[in-house]
């Protein structure tokens, strides 16, 4: 038999298309500029010893990569146009691509405090809850993230996966 996974829901209309393909063109370009001249700065010197490894312009004094066009070209077309996310329980399997739509949640800045209005750093607490509460929604098909808050209260953020839920 084929693999299990969930469902999902299938796209019947075309997506909105805000921009035309002149415009993301024009986007598409200006981030390959952006890439080649500026370049990305990592502070990994196991990242920049793999990306000078794989043909890019490296500058190991100040930890920035500048990625060829040519290459992030060749990266685009070799990626495939879908991908499997094995669960547990593979009929929670998840193929992204095509035209199905899942709905996931995913992290935010800030908790909006429903007692005050307020917008704050969720605590412990707050981000434990809204974590179990997102893993019990029967129609959300992935939580994408370690924690719903990108931020929490009293904790470092190098240590908010290890410390969440």
């Amino acid at each position: 038999g084929g693999i299990e996974m969930r469902r999902g829901y299938i796209r019947n209309i075309e997506p909105l298309k805000i921009l035309t393909d002149t415009q993301v063109e024009a986007i598409h370009r200006g981030t390959l500029d952006v890439l080649e001249e500026t370049g990305v700065r990592f502070e990994s010197q196991r990242a920049l010893r793999m990306f000078k490894k794989n043909e890019c312009i490296v500058d190991f004094e100040n930890n920035r990569v500048r990625f060829p066009s040519y290459l992030v070209e060749e990266c685009i077309r070799r990626t495939p146009s879908s991908f499997l996310v094995k669960a547990r329980d593979s009929k929670n399997n998840l193929r992204f691509g095509g035209n199905t739509l899942y709905f996931m949640c995913s992290a935010g800045a800030r908790i909006s405090d429903p007692e005050t209005g307020e917008t704050r750093v969720a605590t412990m607490k707050e981000n434990n809850e809204a974590t179990l509460i997102s893993d019990a929604l029967e129609n959300l098909d992935y939580f994408p993230s370690y924690t719903p808050y990108f931020e929490v209260e009293g904790v470092e953020p190098v240590m908010l996966c290890p410390t969440s839920c």
